[in-house]
């Protein structure tokens, strides 16, 4: 890798020199190594800052994380260490308590919606009684006025004697 970034610099180095045709001299040179020197020492030094190292060995191997779809304590494990298991097999349980806590309090919602039900019909109908009065008064109104309407033209009053 160090050899492959060294001569990745001098070739693009000895491109830019000549496509440039920038003159050799004592100046130039060296501040080329130099530049190179440093961008290279300063990508290796980053490179292994952030590469992982121990001292002992350097072991490769694929793990399987076991991840729950829900949290809790787990209180009991089924599983031995090393040994196979099965697809549909139970690795571990979980307390249930909390999510049997959360099912009493969902059936209770339940249970006082249900109760609930009866109010709502005896609103509902109250409601649709006092739409029904309404309608019969606005009929009432209607009619009362159209026959003090056929009175004035009948007896041929006009409105502004009347008010």
């Amino acid at each position: 890798m160090d050899l492959l970034l060294i001569l990745t610099y001098a070739a693009i180095c000895i491109a830019i020199f000549k496509i440039f045709k920038i003159p050799l001299n004592k100046w130039i040179v060296p501040t080329a190594i130099l530049g190179g020197i440093v961008l290279i020492g300063s990508l290796l030094m980053l490179m292994n800052y952030n590469h992982p190292y121990t001292r002992f060995a350097r072991e490769y191997f694929v793990t399987i994380p076991i991840v729950p779809a829900v949290k809790g304590l787990v209180t009991e494990v089924n599983v031995k260490a090393n040994s196979p298991i099965k697809k549909g097999d139970v690795l571990f349980k979980i307390d249930p308590t909390p999510y049997l806590a959360v099912v009493k309090q969902k059936q209770a919602a339940l249970k006082e919606a249900e109760l609930q039900v009866p109010q709502l019909e005896a609103a509902f109908n109250i409601a649709a009684a006092k739409e029904e009065q309404a309608t019969a008064d606005k009929d009432r109104t209607e009619s009362a006025y159209k026959r003090y309407e056929e009175a004035i033209k009948r007896v041929g009053v006009t409105r502004l004697l009347l008010s």
